[in-house]
């Protein structure tokens, strides 16, 4: 009984570990921190199966460990507070044509942190709405929200009318 649930927790890891390094990256950023996170995420997980219910529901359950084991790791390692962040400001745009550069995904990677994970969860993971809002712990009116707002984010940044669609 016990080796089976070693089995299918390895077999679902295994089956999920590409959204789950997808989504640690989207939020922090960076390759090491991602992949500490994930194993992280996997050991959280691996203590915690008795409150999987529902095993259909792994990918969600293991997705929301994930994303706020991330959240977690962001605010306690967010020494410096950015000031574009703090106070709006940007810095003014390069003239050369950074647009016709980006492929979709570096565009999904320029946008700030709740708009990039709703957008790998919902265009690269192809979750429901109601399981992104389940995952983030945001209602699933605000999810919308997120990702109408970021086509609109990535429209601007890939210069593509037809984008914000």
């Amino acid at each position: 009984r016990m080796r089976d649930e070693k089995e299918f927790f390895c077999e679902c890891i295994r089956q999920h570990e590409k959204s789950m390094y997808t989504l640690a990256f989207s939020i922090l950023k960076n390759e090491n921190d991602a992949a500490d996170i994930m194993q992280e995420a996997i050991l959280k997980a691996y203590c915690n199966m008795d409150n999987l219910q529902d095993k259909k529901k792994f990918k969600s359950w293991i997705l929301s460990i994930v994303h706020n084991t991330a959240i977690d790791f962001l605010r306690k390692h967010r020494e410096t507070v950015d000031i574009e962040d703090q106070w709006g400001i940007s810095a003014p745009e390069p003239p050369i044509d950074m647009a016709a550069k980006l492929t979709v995904w570096e565009a999904v990677q320029k946008l700030k942190p709740p708009y990039r994970t709703v957008v790998v969860l919902f265009y690269y993971d192809n979750l429901p709405v109601q399981k992104i809002s389940d995952i983030t712990s945001t209602p699933a009116v605000t999810v919308r929200q997120q990702l109408f707002r970021a086509r609109k984010m990535l429209a601007k940044l890939l210069n593509k009318e037809d984008f914000a669609q």
